[in-house]
Order: C-alpha cells, then sequence, then structure tokens
C-alpha cells in the first residue's frame, strides 16, 4: 500500500475515529472481535450508521494488514485540521 493508497483509506476510516478507536480497529485487525462486533461498538457509540461501520472497519484493517498502522498516524500528526486532543491521541499511540 503506498502513501496516496494509504491516505484514502485513512480518509475513509475519518481520521478522528481512527485515533479515538484505534484499539478497536485493532483488536478487529487481530480477529479479537469480529467484524460485527466491531461494527456494533462503533454504531453503539454514534460513530456511524452499520453502513458507515463497515466501511470504516474494513478500511481501518486493510491498514492494519498493511502494517501501515503507525504510517497512518504520522499522516494524522502531519494534518493540519484535527482537533489537537486527536493529536495528542496520534502522538500517544505512536510512541
Amino acid at each position: 500500500m503506498n502513501k496516496e493508497e494509504l491516505n484514502r483509506k485513512l480518509n475513509s476510516v475519518g481520521k478522528q475515529v481512527f485515533v479515538e478507536h484505534f484499539e478497536l480497529f485493532q483488536k478487529y485487525a487481530y480477529e479479537r472481535l469480529s467484524r460485527e462486533q466491531a461494527i456494533e461498538e462503533l454504531v453503539s457509540l454514534g460513530v456511524s450508521n452499520d453502513s458507515g461501520a463497515g466501511i470504516r472497519v474494513g478500511n481501518a484493517k486493510l491498514i492494519f494488514e498493511a502494517g501501515k498502522e503507525m504510517d497512518a498516524l504520522s499522516i494524522i500528526l502531519d494534518s493540519k485540521r484535527i482537533p489537537s486532543s486527536t493529536l495528542a491521541g496520534a502522538l500517544r499511540l505512536r510512541q
């Protein structure tokens, strides 16, 4: 996965959502949660509806499977319009 593809996948997940639910996506990617459980969690938290949550978890899983989660966090840290709390979370996750 090149940087352009990674950026597209990350935008599909949502940069803030990727950081805030990093552990959830990680658990799903490493099969500690089912797809249905991951979707249900995002829906119950009000992140998105069923279909949106499905898109988010699918793209997040692809990022983790490619081993690009740290690169994704770097992209987030370089972003301009990201809340400071999200940047702090991304920095914490990257360390």
